[in-house]
């Protein structure tokens, strides 16, 4: 006897199998796992606008993914806390990138493959024996300029190598060792995030010869790029570093669409 499907209204959690909340970079997705092998599900979703959409899914192949977005798109409240979540969410990104940082610099078997140079194995000793556990602040370098222009290929170019060559001015201004001794420190990572839409600089001031910058870099498939790198400056001059670098690249993209601004610590 075939059964008849059964109705899901606003995916009650009481008839959830597996259910998992999620709140992913920003966004307001609820992401739930249901259906079974005994037939097909009905859904039927009513979102903060009270707008309906029914489908038949699932059968006798194992369960589905159903992802949820029920976020009112114009509500501002909304948008500032998704903002507000995006940044927390990319600054955990960045401490992740920076203990791996830190745990390449500890590393004597990644150390001496890198390099046998004595001033900058130095270098990297006085980066190892920091804590770069809790920055003293976390500061953000971003604005409309820093918005990728689809339009203008070269232009483009220009501030994405901007933007990526931060880190390596400010140790440059330190000498070619600090320069050195940094670069083979550094780390990516890519990962998904709908929630920035543009490039954006964090840096983490830290009480101790270095801090650290992480560069994030949206690209249009929705996943970010991010560098990580040690930057050698007083923290007592985080603000007039930031200052400094949003105005150099100003400079260089002829934009002063940037702002400085700092974040509640994650």
């Amino acid at each position: 006897m075939k059964r008849c499907p059964t109705t899901i209204f606003a995916l009650a959690a009481t008839i959830v199998t597996g259910a998992i909340a999620l709140t992913a970079c920003g966004t307001k997705n609820g992401k739930q796992i249901i259906g079974s092998a005994d037939g097909a599900t009905g859904i039927t979703v009513t979102d903060s606008q009270n707008a309906a959409s029914a489908g038949i899914i699932g059968g006798a192949d194992g369960p589905t993914a159903i992802y949820i977005d029920g976020k009112d798109k114009g509500d501002d409240r909304d948008q500032e806390g998704d903002t507000a979540a995006t940044e927390r969410l990319l600054a955990e990104r960045g401490l992740a990138l920076i203990d791996r940082m830190s745990r390449l610099a500890r590393s004597e078997e990644y150390v001496s493959y890198m390099t046998g140079a004595e001033s900058m194995l130095d270098e990297i000793a006085a980066i190892a024996s920091a804590d770069y556990t809790s920055p003293q602040k976390i500061m953000i370098i971003d604005g409309t300029a820093f918005a990728p222009d689809t339009t203008d290929f070269i232009r483009n170019q220009i501030r994405v190598k901007a933007v990526r060559s931060v880190p390596a001015m400010i140790n440059g201004l330190n000498g070619a060792q600090i320069l050195a001794a940094s670069s083979i420190l550094q780390v990516d990572d890519a990962f998904r995030c709908d929630g920035i839409d543009h490039t954006a600089i964090y840096l983490f001031a830290y009480d101790a010869p270095y801090s650290a910058m992480v560069t994030y870099n949206p690209t249009e498939d929705g996943t970010v790029a991010a560098i990580a790198s040690f930057v050698k400056f007083s923290p007592a001059d985080s603000a007039a570093v930031s200052r400094h670098v949003a105005d150099a690249i100003g400079s260089i993209i002829e934009s002063r669409d940037i702002t400085v601004r700092n974040i509640d610590m994650p």
